[in-house]
């Protein structure tokens, strides 16, 4: 087993479409694929018309845990409504005076 050094966790907001509000701590943030996009980011894995008619996947979020990379939150895109990352929102420009 290798180890790697994937930095502090960030802290996630989650708005979910039902109003609901959480908060989630992650290394990584997977977004869902923009309906805009004739094609998927890096290309080359799906012709245009492919990805026209693949569903579309939702969010995940990844972290470590004891150690070991897990899955911490897997939703669908069409039941989030914002996530933003709030770790560093209470920072200080400049740090202290």
């Amino acid at each position: 087993m290798s180890n790697y050094d994937h930095g502090p966790i960030d802290t996630f907001e989650i708005v979910w479409r039902s109003g609901h509000i959480e908060q989630i701590q992650a290394h990584q943030v997977l977004m869902p694929p923009d309906d805009h996009l004739p094609f998927p980011l890096g290309g080359g894995l799906y012709t245009q018309t492919e990805t026209q008619t693949r569903p579309r996947r939702g969010w995940a979020f990844h972290g470590e845990v004891d150690g070991h990379w897990r899955l911490i939150l897997s939703a669908d895109a069409e039941d989030i409504r914002t996530v933003r990352n709030v770790t560093h929102t209470n920072d200080r420009v400049g740090g202290e005076s």
